[in-house]
């Protein structure tokens, strides 16, 4: 019988390695349970890795999408899980999330120019690769590291965010990032569950999570990811402390990106089936 499941895992339809059927394909082989594909800003992955999980009746498929929303200090990702990618809120959310992403490229682009990196949005999109129609297709800053390093002004896509488009970087410009109120209603109005994903990226200690949880959960934020690839055994109980505390739906998974982010391997860490099931019922998976 499979115990395991990964619900955080990123394609080729937004900065992953692997196609998204190979990703369905791949949880199969490693004997899980469950696998969702939770793609940056995009939907589009998700039809082929639909298709692909009906030819394998042994692992089950849950549709998602992970959102930057805005936060005053931190990363604040919410991850929808279980949602029906043809619902008009959340194809409304993945244009806007799209369009803030074009919005911001070129801007960096000409960045980079000024700072004597030549790097186009022709080099960018290259990187991207094929993945889907030019207008499906999510291109950022993963992107723009590794042509920067293809072109030779950084010895490793690290280092090209590290000096150029991570945060901080001397090219780096936020994108918007859509209120955290509305990327939950949209979330559950396309019949999902909201997740706060990875909360040590929140950047807030122990003490202060808690407050910024209870505020989300008064915006309608119903799960909170308690396993991941970079938390603590300590963290981990901790989340799932207040998973319990305040009734929300337990998540989790690797975040899953390719060879790219080898400390995040699919299927790691093992994200027990019967702490998720509760969630995978609610969307009825």
């Amino acid at each position: 019988m499979r115990r395991l499941v990964d619900l955080h895992t990123h394609s080729t339809f937004s900065d992953g390695q692997y196609a998204p059927a190979d990703i369905v394909r791949l949880a199969d082989r490693r004997g899980l349970a469950a696998v969702a594909l939770t793609d940056h800003d995009t939907l589009a992955g998700l039809p082929d890795a639909r298709r692909a999980a009906e030819g394998l009746p042994d692992v089950r498929f849950v549709p998602g999408i992970e959102v930057s929303a805005k936060l005053p200090h931190g990363m604040l990702h919410i991850i929808g899980l279980g949602i029906d990618e043809r619902a008009p809120s959340i194809v409304e959310l993945a244009r806007r999330l799209r369009q803030a992403r074009n919005d911001r490229n070129p801007r960096m682009v000409e960045r980079l120019r000024r700072l004597g990196v030549p790097v186009g949005m022709e080099d960018i999109r290259a990187v991207a690769g094929s993945a889907g129609d030019e207008e499906d297709r999510i291109v950022g800053r993963p992107h723009m590291a590794e042509a920067i390093r293809r072109k030779g002004y950084a010895e490793t896509v690290q280092d090209a965010f590290d000096r150029y488009v991570g945060r901080g970087g001397a090219a780096y410009l936020d994108k918007e990032k859509i209120d955290p109120g509305e990327t939950i209603s949209a979330i559950r109005d396309a019949a999902g569950v909201a997740v706060l994903a990875h909360p040590p990226q929140l950047a807030v200690g122990d003490d202060d999570l808690e407050p910024v949880l209870r505020r989300l959960i008064e915006q309608g934020l119903n799960g909170i990811e308690a396993y991941h690839s970079e938390h603590s055994p300590r963290q981990t109980r901790l989340y799932l402390e207040l998973a319990n505390r305040y009734r929300l739906f337990v998540a989790g998974g690797s975040d899953f990106h390719g060879p790219v982010k080898p400390d995040a391997a699919l299927g790691k860490p093992p994200v027990p089936l019967v702490m998720v099931e509760p969630l995978l019922s609610a969307v009825g998976v």
